[in-house]
This record gives C-alpha cells, sequence and structure tokens, in this order.
C-alpha cells in the first residue's frame, strides 16, 4: 500500500485550532520548541529588515511563537481572533494595496490543502514585488509520511495530481481535503517548475524532519513523546539530517522551499 500512487483518506476533519494555538504558545515542551525553530528560524534572514510579510493559511498562527515580534500579517479562510485578515489561497483576495507590494509571502504546511496550487502561486507572483520571496514548508510523500497517513486516515496523497495544469485537482469545497504529494509533484523537478513559472527561481529546495518531528508531541495534534534536552535534539536532528541524505524517499517528512521572483509572470 505505501508504495501506491493513491490513497484517499476517510477521515477528513478540521484541527481544533483554538486549543491547539492555546497549547503551543504556552508550551515549554523543547521537543516542539526545538521543531518549530527549525521551521521557521531559516526564514530569518529573507525576512529581515522586510516591509510587508504575508503568511498565507495560518490556521492556529504558530509561526509567533519563533517568529514573535516580526511584523507578519495572519491571513486564514477562517477568521480566528489572532488573524489580520481573511484571504482565501485560492483567491488571495488581498485588496489593491498589497499589488506588487509583498515583500515576502510564508506558506507552512497549508498548500497541500490547496485544491489549485499552480493558481495560488500565479497569484502570489501579481502580489509581490520583484526580488520578493515565497518561503515554504510543506509535507514530503515519503515512505513514513505515507505510512502515518494511512496509520491515521486523515490526509491523503496522489502522485497522479496534474498540479501543472492550474485546474483543481480535488474538490474545493473543503478547505480540509489535501494532497500531501504537492510539494513533491511541483518541486522535485527544477526544470519542470522553471518551465511551468518563469517568473520564479527556485532558491532553496530541501528535505528534513524524520525523528525530531515523530517525537515532537505534535503541531496540529498532541500525541505522545519523549522528553529530550536541546543537545539529545541536536542529536537526534543530525541523525535525520544523515538518514535523510541516503534515504529521502524514505524518511524525509518535510520539504522547505525558497522561490524568488525574478521577472513578471508573462501568461
Amino acid at each position: 500500500m505505501f508504495f501506491l500512487k493513491e490513497y484517499k483518506a476517510k477521515k477528513v476533519k478540521a484541527p481544533d485550532n483554538f486549543s491547539n494555538r492555546e497549547r503551543i504558545m504556552a508550551s515549554k515542551n523543547k521537543n516542539l520548541i526545538f521543531l518549530l525553530n527549525k521551521r521557521f528560524s531559516w526564514m530569518k534572514k529573507y525576512i529581515k529588515g522586510k516591509k510587508t510579510i504575508v503568511e498565507l493559511g495560518s490556521g492556529n498562527g504558530c509561526i509567533k511563537k519563533i517568529l514573535d515580534g516580526k511584523k507578519i500579517i495572519l491571513t486564514d479562510i477562517t477568521k480566528y481572533p489572532w488573524i489580520d485578515k481573511k484571504v482565501d489561497m485560492m483567491k488571495i483576495n488581498l485588496g489593491k494595496k498589497y499589488l506588487k507590494n509583498v515583500d515576502v509571502f510564508i506558506i507552512n504546511h497549508s498548500l497541500h490543502h490547496c485544491a489549485n496550487p499552480a493558481l495560488t502561486l500565479k497569484k502570489m507572483s501579481i502580489y509581490l514585488k520583484k526580488n520578493g520571496y515565497v518561503l515554504i514548508n510543506e509535507p514530503e510523500t515519503s515512505f513514513f509520511l505515507k505510512l502515518i497517513q494511512v496509520l491515521l486516515d486523515d490526509e491523503s496523497w496522489s502522485l497522479k495530481a496534474k498540479v501543472f495544469s492550474r485546474k483543481n485537482i480535488f474538490n474545493p469545497k473543503s478547505p480540509w481535503v489535501s494532497n500531501t504529494a504537492v510539494a513533491q509533484l511541483l518541486f522535485k523537478d527544477n526544470k519542470k517548475f522553471q518551465k511551468y513559472f518563469p517568473q520564479y527561481k527556485i532558491e532553496k529546495n530541501k528535505l528534513s524532519e524524520f525523528t525530531i518531528f515523530l517525537n515532537s508531541g505534535g503541531v496540529n495534534s498532541s500525541f505522545l513523546h519523549v522528553k529530550l534536552n536541546c543537545f539529545f535534539l541536536k542529536i537526534l536532528n543530525i541523525f535525520d539530517s544523515i538518514l535523510i541524505f541516503f534515504l529521502p524517499s524514505i524518511f524525509a517528512l518535510n520539504r522547505s522551499i525558497v522561490l524568488k521572483k525574478i521577472n513578471e509572470n508573462k501568461k
């Protein structure tokens, strides 16, 4: 089953962003804080000194746990109390004042919930300044991610999805339907991506996370973990890096991407 091209989860449900946010923002769990630092700290050099930074699909807003004090505009399709602006990722209805005025877009594990990721990338380029950035963290559909998804039965994947077609790859009516293979399909082949999106240049494309995620205690849900100090978490991170270097298709659970807007969209 774990080598199949497709899997459709039966239990598609929204996370409890209220309780997850409360848990994360108050958390002293070193495992979880280490994971969030790994996901967000690398972004600091791209947002330093930037005026307009917009996160799409912010959900529980956990980015503020690590990048607190940064002027990040949190957006989501649901207007939670901590969300600055209600925005649909399919439409990116930010308003005229943001046209060619956004320095950085951030997407953290939400692009795979977008029924038309190609359209979202195109729309972002309209709002981005030239030389602006899109910073992305997304699931990587490795053997172990497939195993987790089958066991939990709450997310789907399809390696057959035509992500470059600019047509919906699943029903857009529910924002919690997903295809965790989206990032892999979009960004694994640099030349193919450049062909369809000449306005962007891929500046970073890195796989990461295995044990540091499995032993984090959870981001969108809470699960059992072994508490570790920073020294052992760093050892685990090195262990992850070795596993992923040699066997990325087996162990990698996250893909981090940096897109730089190099010219205007001509299509």
